[in-house]
């Protein structure tokens, strides 16, 4: 598999059966072997998941499918494409070509994806994450942490090739949290942080807080990185 991040949120994951692009909202789109399958899917409406550029980025790519939560109205899709858009709601399993998509439900708005292609899992979390604020008061985090600890115990069992989990500097010492549930609970083989806000610092310093899970943290550098892994 080859890993490209966009930006933020937004990767185009290769694999030997085909691409998909998730929550792209602005960016070059990596030049990637069209002949394959395109799956483009977006979590959620949030401007930093989701814009109809995309389908301007796209339309190179003859093969291409949309998957998109159903926060997304069918009018922000051009008509040319909605043939080839499904939309979808949490706790949903769509059957397609070459993969199975499910989703899961996010704690703020829309889906989190799990994808099962060619033999490999793939999750992407969307906004999925334990928004656990210095500003909040303790009702409201705990609650939140307890959402968000039962969503993530629905992928116990689920062997994860890669997962990409949020790592957002705005949480200040609570940056950490949802990487490190997401692991403990979960056990992926390897994690892609996301949602840093170009604040990439969070990466070594997650690292350093929990170095037994350094090992399988991708390291995330700068926008239009690209990563081969096997």
């Amino acid at each position: 598999m080859k890993i490209h991040f966009i930006k933020h949120s937004s990767f185009l994951l290769e694999t030997d059966k085909a691409n998909f692009l998730f929550d792209y909202y602005e960016g070059d789109v990596p030049s990637v072997d069209k002949e394959k399958v395109l799956y483009v899917l977006a979590s959620h409406s949030h401007g930093d998941h989701f814009s109809e550029k995309v389908f301007e980025a796209v339309k190179d790519f003859e093969n291409v499918q949309f998957v998109l939560s159903d926060d997304i109205f069918a009018n922000r899709v051009p008509e040319i494409y909605r043939q080839k858009t499904t939309f979808v709601s949490p706790y949903q399993t769509v059957a397609l070509p070459d993969c199975e998509i499910e989703t899961l439900q996010s704690t703020d708005l829309g889906v989190a994806f799990l994808i099962k292609s060619n033999g490999q899992t793939i999750y992407h979390a969307g906004d999925l994450n334990a928004w656990v604020w210095s500003g909040a008061s303790a009702h409201q985090n705990r609650q939140m942490l307890e959402a968000y600890t039962q969503e993530i115990e629905r992928l116990k069992g689920t062997e994860i090739d890669l997962a990409f989990v949020p790592l957002d500097p705005r949480q200040e010492e609570n940056f950490s949290l949802s990487m490190q549930l997401f692991i403990e609970e979960v056990n992926p083989k390897q994690v892609v942080p996301m949602h840093m806000w170009g604040d990439f610092s969070v990466v070594p310093a997650f690292k350093k807080r929990f170095p037994q899970y350094a090992e399988r943290m991708l390291n995330v550098e700068a926008d239009g990185d690209c990563i081969s892994i096997i």
